[in-house]
Formats: structure tokens, sequence, C-alpha cells
């Protein structure tokens, strides 16, 4: 009777603690939802811009203005990570907004591919300096459990884009080739919105340790580690870069939705709204997973999922309609919010946003990968980007068998290593 009492009261705590919010965790919700509604008007055009406006016709070229700020991401996360480590995450969060206020107002201007692609190149790797960190300002400024901080911060940037993209989508088919710069200068303001809310957050310069980290803090209270379980580490950030690889065709969903199907804007902002308001129940549902070994079993269902969902694309290339439908089930949910819970698990605090800079940048080459090879097989073969379709259930199944072995791996390396287990 006295068990059940005190899980009662602690399911009670647990609930209050969602629908409560704090300061620091207001302004850094509002700053992340602004800098969403920012990319939803850049990120899913920017290839069909490069198609439309600047005549490209390399499915290879048309990849790099995505490929660009991801391998920008991929070589900057880790540095920005280990100097907001040594210098407080706040600052490089800002610098990080700021360097993508100045990107989407350059583009503006822009009058060729090449200008633009160097231009995103440049203030990629800039704005890299928010990227992980954001989520480790999240951990060091809101007392809260880490898995359901990271899940309210994707419930924000998802809702940003539901609201945002019917918008955008009307925007698309009424300016048509005026589009980008309208597009672009609502980047602008709404990044400059996201700046002054995180001017408000208040960087602590000692954190409270959370229940979970008591243990881990007094075994390496002498020692400044990286990780536990170097095993563990090693395996997540292999399955990392598999995992992300499968997302490589997301970088021409607007080519194939506006050209090749030559399905209209408001339809296309129809399948973003539903990938980002599914993001915010799955992302609520993550957030409340508190054992380690579930996170990692969400990891290899959504694998799963992912393989299952390609395969359907393959063999249906045309039905515009199941796209909508499988594919609209997001995956960065699971990368943001289980992936960075499992890796915070196994790290210390200290070197966090180093953990987590390492994990994004393996995770944004598969990333890149993807992409890459995508668009190169593509370039090559007469089905153009229907090829796509079958080289990413490929890619699906590797991601899938990585995160098989990692299941297992962790459910021996784990408990057998962990401090809670010494």
């Amino acid at each position: 009777m006295e068990t059940e009492k005190k899980g009662f009261f602690q399911n009670k705590i647990k609930n209050s603690l969602w629908f409560n919010f704090e300061r620091n965790e207001i302004f850094l919700l509002l700053s992340f939802f602004f800098f969403g509604t920012a990319f939803a008007n850049y990120e899913p055009y920017a290839p069909f811009w490069l198609l439309k406006l600047f005549k490209v016709e390399s499915f290879f070229i048309i990849g790099l203005v995505v490929i660009i700020p991801s391998i920008a991401v991929a070589l900057g996360t880790a540095f920005w990570g280990f100097l907001a480590d040594k210098y407080g995450t706040k600052k490089f969060v800002i610098f990080g907004i700021a360097a993508y206020a100045f990107l989407f107002f350059s583009l503006i201007f822009t009058t060729s591919a090449e200008y633009f692609l160097v231009a995103v190149l440049i203030g990629s790797l800039m704005g890299a300096a928010q990227s992980s960190n954001f989520y480790a300002l999240g951990t060091r400024t809101v007392n809260k459990p880490r898995s359901m901080v990271f899940a309210k911060m994707i419930a924000s940037i998802s809702l940003s884009w539901a609201i945002m993209s019917p918008f955008v989508g009307w925007i698309n088919d009424f300016f048509q080739d005026g589009a980008m710069q309208v597009q672009l200068i609502l980047a602008v303001v709404f990044c400059c919105i996201s700046l002054g809310f995180s001017l408000f957050i208040k960087e602590k310069s000692s954190e409270e340790v959370n229940e979970e980290e008591i243990n881990q803090t007094a075994v390496v209270k002498k020692k400044e580690v990286l990780t536990f379980v170097p095993l563990l580490l090693a395996s997540i950030l292999v399955v990392a870069y598999t995992y992300q690889i499968t997302g490589g065709f997301w970088a021409y969903t607007s080519i194939y939705f506006l050209d090749t199907l030559n399905i209209g804007g408001v339809f296309f902002s129809i399948y973003l709204i539903i990938k980002t308001l599914l993001a915010v129940p799955i992302a609520v549902l993550l957030g409340r997973v508190k054992k380690h070994n579930t996170n990692t079993l969400f990891i290899m269902i959504f694998a799963g999922w992912t393989f299952f969902s390609y395969l359907l694309m393959m063999l249906f290339p045309m039905n515009w309609i199941m796209f909508l439908l499988i594919y609209s089930i997001p995956i960065y949910p699971i990368y943001n919010v289980t992936f960075y819970s499992v890796v915070a698990k196994f790290t210390t605090k200290k070197r966090r946003a180093t953990a987590f800079g390492i994990m994004n940048a393996l995770g944004t080459a598969g990333y890149v990968s993807g992409i890459l090879m995508l668009g190169i097989i593509a370039d090559r073969f007469a089905k153009g980007i229907f090829v796509m379709l079958t080289v990413s259930v490929i890619f699906a199944v590797v991601a899938l068998l990585t995160t098989v072995v990692f299941y297992f791996i962790n459910r021996r390396k784990y408990h057998e290593e962990t401090p809670e287990n010494l």
C-alpha cells in the first residue's frame, strides 16, 4: 500500500513538471520556437530554389545546398561544443542564431547558385555554434529531467513548423519567382526574435545535480572523463551515422513533390504540417521514458519503421497520397530526444556539450553521406529521383542492423559498467 502511494505521488510530481514552466524554460522554448519558424521558411525550399530560380539541372549540385551546411555542422559542432564546455553555452547559442540571421539576410541578394552555396557554407560554419549547444543549454538552465527538456524543445520546434508551413506554402504559390526573397526576409525577422528571447535565458554557473546523476558524479569526482562506457559511446556513434544516412532523401522531397509529381505548394505544406505535428506527441512520449533500455528499444523500432516506409515508397513511387501518410512519420524526434538522452546517460555533466557535439558530428556526417550518394546515383541513372528510393531501402536495412546490434550491446555493457552498478 505504501509503495502504491509513493508511486502515485511520484507520477503526480512528474505530470506537474510537464505543465509547469520555469522562467528559463519559457525563454528557451520561445527562442527555439522562433528559430524553427525561421528555418521553416528556408530549409524545405532551398533545393527547389536552385532547381527553378538558378536553373540547376544536376541532383548532385542541388544536394549541395543541404550537404554544405550539414558538413559545416559536422565539422563545427564538436569544436563549438568543446568551447561551450569551457566558456558557457549561452554565448555560443546567441552567436549561432545571429550567424544564421546574417546568412538569410545575405541570401536575399543572391544572384547566382555559386554565391548562394558559398554564403551557405560560411554561414553554416558559424551557425553550427548553436546546434547541439541549444540542447546542452537546456540541460544546464532548466531543473527538470533531460529527456523532458529535449521533448519540450522538439515539441516547440515542431509546432513552429506546423504553424508556419501552410503560410510558407501559400507564399510559394502566390509570389512565384519572388517567393524566395519574401521567405528569407521572414527568416531574418524570426531569427532576430529568437535571438531576443535567448538573451533572457540565465545560464547557471553551477547547475543543480539531478537525482539520476548523483551516483555518476560521485564516481568521476576526481577525474573529468567524457564517458563512463567507451564501447557504448563508440557504438552509439556508429548508430547515429547509419541512422541519419537514411534521412538523405529529405533533401530532395521538395523536388519530388513540387517538380516530379507536380503537386502544389499547399499540398507540400500539408505534408510538412502532418510531419511536424506528429513530432509533438512522439516527442512527449519519448520525453516520459526514463529507462535507458527503453530508449534504445525505441531507436531500433523506428529504424524498422524507416525501412518499411522506404520499401512502400519504392514499390509505389507515384502514389503521393501514400507518400504523404507513410513518410510523414518524423525521424528527428527520435534522434533529438532519444539519442541525446542515451548519450547524456553515460557521459559526464561537465563534458556533455562535447559529447553531444561529437554525436551530432557523426550523425550529420551520415546525413551528408546519404544526400551525396543519392545525388550522384540519381544523376547516373535514367530513373533519376526514383532510384533514390531503392538506395534508401538499402540504407535503412544497414541502419536497422546496426540498431539491433547496439540494443544488445547496451543491454550487456551498460548494466555492467555504469557507475550505478559499481
